[in-house]
């Protein structure tokens, strides 16, 4: 397997993951920001949207115009950058969460596009041009890899939401064997 696909293949398992949190989780519950924590589910999923185009497509082969014409992007950096953001949450009616799940779903579906005109040659370059600097890569390679792990990250803060709003799904007395499968499988990149 070239190094391409199997990034391709652990960015579908994560979103596959994040796409199945989503359905189990009622929309009215998206909104709540459960007591001990500083964000809600609908702010996660956001997230979740800007940091995979920033990630695999932005950072990889430049501003991508389909992302720019199909969602509002810029908008939607604002709201869900994570990087220094002083609030983690958005209030109900901003945006809807159907609306939010569709756009998601654009794009990832226009980074495994885009993905698939790649080969592993690439992979060893440094990042497009950025305002800022990458937090965690400076080769394609790196922010692909991390597209995932984040993605990952950000499925545990959103299983732990779920779980504080009275919605669970859990195995083994409490741990979801799911999710310390799909981490495991995150950090076999680390064996490219």
């Amino acid at each position: 397997m070239s190094k391409i696909d199997f990034l391709k293949e652990q960015i579908i398992e994560a979103r596959t993951f994040v796409n199945r949190l989503m359905s189990e989780l009622p929309e009215d519950l998206w909104y709540v920001i459960p007591e001990g924590t500083d964000s809600n589910f609908i702010w996660q999923v956001g997230h979740l949207l800007v940091s995979q185009n920033f990630h695999t497509l932005t950072a990889v082969t430049g501003v991508n115009e389909k992302v720019g014409r199909l969602v509002p992007i810029q908008k939607y950096n604002r709201i869900f950058n994570g990087m220094g953001t002083l609030h983690r949450s958005i209030e109900e009616g901003l945006i809807p969460v159907a609306e939010l799940r569709e756009q998601t779903e654009i794009i990832h579906q226009i980074c495994i596009e885009n993905l698939e005109t790649l080969n592993d040659d690439v992979l060893a370059e440094c990042l497009q041009p950025l305002p800022f600097k990458h937090p965690v890569a400076e080769t394609k390679y790196e922010a692909l890899s991390w597209s995932f792990k984040h993605e990952m990250w950000h499925s545990a803060e959103m299983e732990a939401i779920k779980k504080r709003v009275g919605v669970s799904n859990r195995l083994d007395g409490g741990i979801n064997i799911r999710l310390y499968y799909l981490i495991f499988m995150s950090l076999k990149s680390y064996a490219l």
